[in-house]
């Protein structure tokens, strides 16, 4: 029996974990929608591009480390935050998406 186990995370977690900032992209899709998703990560020392892949591998051996993932599991699977959001004509800003799910099997 495999047991899967799914960590939600806040965006601030994933940043102090990977010590790097999301950024996100926007796609207009029309005036009233515009999808928002993470595109990469950016590191906080150096200011450099970090892969996402990257930055969730290392948001994974964190949580290792601090026992939250038993740490003989080795694979995970991870979903970015992304959504379609609905602007109105009174607010131009848009809420960005804020949880990041992880998840691995025992």
């Amino acid at each position: 029996m495999n047991v899967t186990t799914i960590i939600e995370l806040e965006n601030n977690e994933v940043e102090t974990l990977a010590g790097a900032k999301l950024v996100f992209c926007q796609e207009h899709i029309d005036e009233n929608i515009v999808e928002t998703c993470v595109e990469c990560f950016q590191s906080e020392t150096s200011g450099e591009t970090v892969p996402t892949e990257e930055a969730m591998e290392k948001v994974f051996n964190e949580l290792k480390k601090e026992g939250v993932i038993p740490k003989q599991v080795e694979d995970f699977s991870f979903e970015m935050p992304s959504c379609g959001n609905l602007i109105s004509k009174s607010h131009f800003e848009t809420d960005l998406p804020q949880k990041v799910i992880l998840t691995y099997m025992c």
